[in-house]
């Protein structure tokens, strides 16, 4: 029993802070810019592409969010499992709200091998930390060179930026366990690179609601678009690296399981769609989908998710399996 109630809490450390996803970007900057088409209709190779890179970057940000999370609760007053795989943990400035995790770059987790560090920051005015169960409060993630690798097919992805994060409501493990969901507003300003290529910029804001079921012990997390530039459920936009401006929001809430110790099945989206704008031809990703397309899943853990996209000639669409 006492394993468990410390497994428990280590686990929702995990996503105490989880949603530090993003830095502050402004609601007064100018909406973003709408590109004309330049590709073919047919051409899925380009709207594959165009869909996994942004699923991806979305997943290892939540991966390495709940990760950071677990370890800053780990050295703090909370105790907590520190599940640590292929990084150390560098707490020498925690009496200022400060950690650090630094990535080995060798050790394989997950089918992956990461480099870089994370900076961790809870709000700190000179003289005390502000408790991340405070309504109100904002914690920082800053990545710095922070690489994945996948080591399936030595692709990589490498993350630069800070990511934000209000505890909109309050509350911590406690109020979580009684059935009070935490509601974070997320902001994020990113620069990533794939495979060494040329840096790309990223953008998001979210809103996620986090809720824990006492019965089943499973801790989830759904996201949608907040409002911003005056448009409702615009969650994320940048510049992709095909040039692209675009802009993705979200019509249905996407959900996946932080924790669950009935099937494993974490960080796999289970529910929901998004609309990626700003480009030739629009694309709707549905998430959660058996390998042969059909929504929702059945059985323990969803095959992947699949792309739409509307023709001249009708529509298209195909499917991708989840890599992580």
């Amino acid at each position: 029993m006492k394993t468990k109630k410390i497994l428990f809490t280590g686990v929702i450390a995990v996503m105490i802070a989880v949603f530090a996803i993003s830095s502050c970007k402004k609601e007064e900057e100018p909406a973003p810019i709408v590109t004309p088409p330049t590709v073919s209709p047919t051409d899925s190779t380009s709207q594959t592409t165009r869909a996994s890179d942004q699923t991806n970057v979305e997943n290892e940000s939540n991966q390495a969010m709940d990760e950071a999370n677990d370890a800053l609760m780990g050295v703090s007053t909370t105790r907590g499992v520190q599940a640590t795989c292929g990084y150390t943990i560098d707490s020498s400035q925690k009496a200022i709200g400060k950690i650090t995790l630094n990535y080995d770059g060798i050790t394989v987790c997950n089918g992956k091998k990461r480099s870089g560090s994370i900076a961790i920051q809870l709000p700190y005015n000179g003289t005390t930390i502000t408790t991340w169960s405070t309504a109100g409060a904002t914690s920082s993630l800053t990545f710095y060179n922070y690489k994945v690798v996948y080591t399936a097919d030595n692709k990589s992805l490498l993350l630069n930026g800070t990511h934000t994060v209000k505890n909109v409501n309050g509350g911590g493990l406690v109020a979580l366990y009684f059935g009070t969901p935490m509601v974070n507003k997320v902001r994020s300003h990113m620069q990533i690179s794939f495979d060494g290529g040329t840096a790309i910029e990223w953008n998001s804001a979210k809103l996620r609601t986090i809720t824990y079921n006492n019965g089943t012990g499973v801790l989830k997390a759904s996201m949608a678009g907040d409002s911003i530039y005056n448009s409702e459920n615009i969650a994320m936009w940048g510049i992709n690296n095909m040039g692209d401006h675009f802009t993705i929001t979200v019509p249905t809430a996407f959900s996946y399981d932080i924790w669950n110790p009935i099937t494993n099945c974490v960080y796999k989206p289970l529910t929901g769609q998004i609309v990626y704008s700003g480009i030739a031809y629009e694309i709707t990703l549905t998430y959660g989908v058996n390998q042969d397309g059909t929504y929702p899943f059945i059985g323990t853990c969803p095959w992947g998710y699949k792309i739409e996209w509307d023709t001249n000639n009708g529509s298209l669409y195909a499917k991708i399996p989840y890599p992580f």
